[in-house]
């Protein structure tokens, strides 16, 4: 009846019924129920102190092109990655057009692209904007934040490309210590923060679905030495030390961190994992949460 407000429609269902998705609805890509994507697919910013395992994780992940800014990709031992040295932005944009192109083709041969690392991306594409504007620094042009924009804006341009493409993809970064004012105590406190630009960092934690931190620990443990006795016996006497290396991935989901429920909430978030084959312990932790996060809600 004219006049009548309107309201939003509602699907009756029952406790645990997933509802039916109408086949002309499914065509256009509808869907019910709970079903994350697969680990293949999924979109990583990845970070953690300079040469702690972050290209070391991103090698262990098969099926990717890693675009190489640092040029550290070829001295990963037992990679399962391909990786291509960028040498210049006429050479970058080249490699992302290849890909977009292999793909509307049909010959896409990856299924993952990796940024490494997105400080080094983001400091060619200052530069690159910088000699198209003839400016000194582009983050000073026109008004407050006016570059920075541009920045992002051609950053994200290029994994839109990607992204529609069907590559997923990985974003490894830097990080930093840095010290700020606690706005409630106003004491200095020290935090840890991706050392790319801010806007940069929040786009990209946005978009990804898991925020990885890989980081190694260093631990002094003795060393054990069996001795023999005079009777026979044998003992176990120190040695002196050594110092062991442990890796970790600590795993935060996007929505984790907006303080929302949602995401593979039964995966556990700390992981140790070998220094080769990180994203196997990764896949395998995730995977196995997916699972009994279906088989609960079954």
């Amino acid at each position: 009846m004219a006049g009548e407000p309107t309201t939003n429609p509602t699907v009756e269902t029952k406790p645990n019924e997933v509802p039916v998705v109408p086949d002309d609805w499914a065509a256009l890509g509808m869907k019910s129920g709970y079903d994350p994507k697969p680990a293949e697919a999924l979109r990583l910013f990845i970070v953690g102190p300079s040469g702690e395992g972050k290209t070391t994780f991103i090698s262990s992940i098969p099926r990717t092109v890693i675009i190489d800014f640092d040029d550290g990709a070829n001295a990963v031992p037992n990679g399962r990655a391909t990786r291509i040295h960028v040498k210049d932005y006429a050479h970058f944009e080249s490699i992302i057009a290849k890909l977009v192109a292999d793909n509307a083709k049909g010959q896409r041969h990856w299924d993952r692209v990796a940024i490494d690392t997105i400080d080094e991306l983001i400091a060619m594409l200052k530069h690159r904007l910088e000699d198209e504007k003839g400016v000194e620094d582009i983050t000073e042009y026109r008004s407050t934040g006016y570059g920075y924009n541009m920045i992002l804006q051609r950053y994200w341009s290029m994994m839109l490309d990607l992204e529609h493409a069907g590559y997923a993809w990985a974003v490894v970064g830097h990080m930093r210590t840095i010290e700020e004012t606690d706005p409630a105590t106003k004491k200095p406190v020290t935090r840890i923060r991706e050392s790319v630009f801010p806007g940069v960092a929040k786009k990209t934690l946005t978009k990804s679905d898991f925020k990885l931190t890989v980081y190694c620990l260093n631990q002094t443990v003795e060393k054990k030495a069996l001795k023999t006795l005079p009777d026979g016996r044998k003992i176990e006497v120190p040695a002196g030390t050594e110092t062991k290396q442990t890796y970790y991935v600590d795993s935060l989901t996007t929505e984790v961190r907006d303080g929302k429920s949602r995401g593979v909430s039964l995966m556990e978030r700390k992981m140790e994992v070998p220094l080769c084959g990180g994203w196997d312990i990764f896949r395998e932790k995730y995977e196995t949460a997916v699972k009994a996060e279906k088989d609960r809600q079954s």
